[in-house]
């Protein structure tokens, strides 16, 4: 009897432990599924991933959707959570990063551009403890370069109306 008793018990645990797990997963896939991944989906691949550039004595992690922060050494600063996409998905803005000595909390806006990879740099602090970087990204190659063909399309339009053949 006493056997049986610690066998269901088992039982109960491991069917308590795999619905905890399950819950848990639902709850991550419904805090993912809320995010703004852009108008065609085109940041969705950076849900789970962190970008890091390195400058002057400052390594400069940004991870879209969590948080961003500055590393010396062994020594981290919150330069603030995930809040949302700016200027037409151009820009990511992350705010109520740690507080600033005698000044506000501090942030950072990191302007997405078109690259041929994933890049951090110019990562600079314009005014007090609200910093700036740049983002090169193929996530945002698309819509740039359908602007560029379109003016060129335009361009060449513009020459073939101005110009009489006889």
């Amino acid at each position: 009897m006493i056997l049986e008793a610690a066998h269901v018990r088992k039982e109960y645990d491991d069917a308590s432990s795999k619905l905890s797990k399950i819950q848990s997963r639902i709850t991550s896939l419904t805090d993912k599924l809320k995010q703004d991944f852009g108008k065609e989906k085109e940041f969705y691949y950076f849900y789970d991933q962190c970008f890091e550039g390195k400058e002057g004595k400052y390594v400069y992690k940004v991870c879209p959707y969590k948080k961003a922060s500055q590393v010396e050494g062994h020594s981290s600063t919150n330069l603030g959570r995930w809040d949302k996409f700016e200027e037409s998905y151009r820009m990511m803005h992350f705010s109520s990063g740690d507080k600033c000595w005698n000044g506000p909390d501090r942030s950072l806006k990191v302007r997405l551009r078109c690259g041929l990879s994933n890049e951090l740099n110019g990562v600079d602090e314009p005014s007090r403890c609200e910093y700036v970087a740049v983002l090169s990204t193929p996530a945002m190659c698309v819509e740039e370069k359908l602007k560029e063909l379109q003016q060129k399309l335009d361009a060449v339009a513009s020459d073939l109306s101005g110009h009489d053949e006889l």
